[in-house]
């Protein structure tokens, strides 16, 4: 790649007065003389710069562009403006591209365009030249490593799910006038013995791989219930470790005021989570009076439990439940708290390591290393940052149209929207009108513009669309919806699950009686058989 200097003293003019003076050439106010002598630029060069602009319909900052004798953009600036637009709508929609596409891509619409290139016809794409050129005009694009979002979170997050959710927490609001105190979150988080991912370290420049010390190749899971209030209020956590029976010694310098529970799995279910809900209630203390709003995400052990929902509602709790796959921008605890709370942790494991040679962290641990990172996460500041950027509290839908452009290669709507609409109408919850237009889903149209190419790079890259239809698992009960968990409609729907889910079991323990008994009954007749043939 060639690095083009300038070795003579010609266009020793300063941009900005050609600019000036283009300008005025182009409004009327001067002639080519008098602006030339006027702002100290070359009357012949003056000429030139103008007609350029005429033609190609350039602003005066861009036809006064120094160049360097042949080598020039391929692209006009409004095209190259229009392109970068482009790139810029294709990474929002989770299809960013990377240099090599680029290259591609410019080759593809100046062929298609018919503009004179110089590009390589062999490989059809552009040459490094020409790339870095390009991002050095455009500062706005950088090379960056992209977060990993699966296709369920990109659907997910739609403006009809989100709309659906602010639309019941707003008629919450309007009826029980929550203050800050009594608005919570709770989620989970996996502890590993093993940090996820380790900090980085300084090393020697040029050295192919720097490792770090850790305790083993895979670690323990040990899961631990969080909870928090839109004060900053952080409540004790609960941790499940993956044992059958009881451990003291699990819990030594844990957390104050936190519990264990113990389950084989080591993951939480409607049990643990249960017993979690008796000591929110315990910390919370809710009444007629002093109702309590709990938002949790939509995990089985949390929203398909009639027993937690029936406690919720003796005890004036309010149970609302987040759209599916969108935790990770409307849950606070996601959006402010676990990041700092992981990274906190992998620095406490490093330095148990570092005071600790030769020793690896066990479960054992775990209770201490976690204390010492909650208390460094667990700050009035990080939890009220969480509940005000997800707009829950103050309440504001706050999320820019970029963020939900995702869902736009699918458009599908949020399937239970209506059904919870005239779940919390029911007589539940007053259901104040909805200022969004959540009640069908928005299509997307393409606005009328004037593109710069005969063929825009829209048309040569077009945005990727669902074409077929995905079929969807049909009665899918593991994850729950958006909806008030208390309110009359829910809690019917989860008594006739509990009512199938006792039928079926009642058939399945029938079949297996009869099986039993028909084997029973041929056993006997075999034994008689052997009786006779013996006699």
């Amino acid at each position: 790649m060639g690095r083009y200097q300038r070795k003579t003293d010609r266009q020793s003019w300063s941009q900005e007065s050609m600019a000036g003076a283009i300008q005025e050439v182009l409004e009327g106010n001067m002639g080519y003389r008098r602006a030339s002598k006027a702002y100290s630029v070359p009357q012949t060069t003056l000429e030139r710069k103008v007609k350029e602009a005429r033609q190609k319909k350039l602003s005066s900052e861009a036809a006064a562009v120094k160049m360097l004798g042949r080598y020039k953009t391929v692209f006009s600036e409004a095209q190259e403006k229009e392109f970068v637009q482009h790139l810029i709508h294709l990474e929002e929609r989770l299809f960013g591209i990377t240099l090599s596409d680029l290259r591609i891509l410019a080759f593809e619409l100046a062929e298609k365009n018919n503009i004179p290139h110089v590009f390589n016809t062999e490989k059809r794409m552009a040459g490094k030249d020409w790339l870095y050129g390009f991002l050095k005009r455009h500062p706005r694009l950088v090379l960056r490593y992209p977060e990993k979002t699966s296709i369920a979170r990109a659907k997910g997050f739609n403006r009809v799910a989100i709309n659906a959710f602010f639309d019941l927490l707003d008629s919450l609001y309007s009826k029980y006038k929550f203050s800050p105190n009594d608005i919570y979150n709770a989620d989970e988080t996996g502890i590993l013995t093993v940090a996820n991912k380790p900090s980085k370290v300084l090393a020697l420049r040029g050295k192919k791989q720097v490792g770090t010390l850790t305790s083993a190749e895979w670690g323990v899971l040990v899961i631990a219930e969080t909870c928090v209030n839109a004060a900053g209020n952080f409540l004790p956590p609960m941790f499940v470790f993956p044992r059958k029976k009881e451990n003291p010694l699990l819990m030594d310098d844990a957390p104050p005021g936190s519990f264990a529970v113990y389950h084989e799995s080591g993951w939480i279910n409607k049990e643990t989570f249960f017993v979690w809900f008796k000591k929110f209630l315990e910390h919370s203390n809710p009444g007629p009076k002093k109702p309590v709003l709990l938002i949790i995400d939509g995990h089985n052990s949390h929203t398909k439990s009639l027993e937690l929902v029936n406690l919720a509602w003796a005890n004036n709790v309010v149970l609302l439940c987040f759209p599916p796959h969108t935790t990770h921008r409307l849950q606070p605890l996601d959006v402010s708290f676990m990041a700092p709370l992981s990274t906190f942790y992998e620095q406490e494991t490093r330095k148990w390591l570092i005071n600790h040679p030769g020793r690896c962290v066990t479960i054992y641990q775990v209770g201490k290393l976690f204390k010492a990172a909650f208390s460094r996460a667990a700050t009035v500041q990080t939890a009220v940052k969480g509940f005000g950027k997800t707009g829950i509290y103050p309440f504001n839908n706050v999320f820019p149209e970029y963020l939900l452009e995702p869902s736009e290669t699918t458009e599908k709507p949020l399937d239970n929207t209506s059904e919870l609409k005239q779940a919390s109408c029911n007589g539940d919850v007053e259901h104040q009108p909805s200022t969004s237009s959540s009640e069908t889903m928005p299509t997307i149209e393409t606005q009328p513009f004037s593109s710069t190419f005969n063929i825009s790079p829209a048309v040569v890259m077009p945005f990727p669309r669902e074409t077929e239809s995905i079929i969807k698992r049909v009665n899918d009960k593991r994850r729950g919806k958006t909806a008030i968990l208390i309110s009359s409609p829910y809690k019917a729907e989860l008594v006739t699950i509990e009512r199938e889910r006792s039928g079926k079991k009642n058939k399945q323990k029938r079949a297996l009686f009869k099986n039993i008994t028909i084997l029973l009954l041929l056993k006997i007749k075999k034994q008689r058989k052997r009786k006779w043939k013996n006699q």
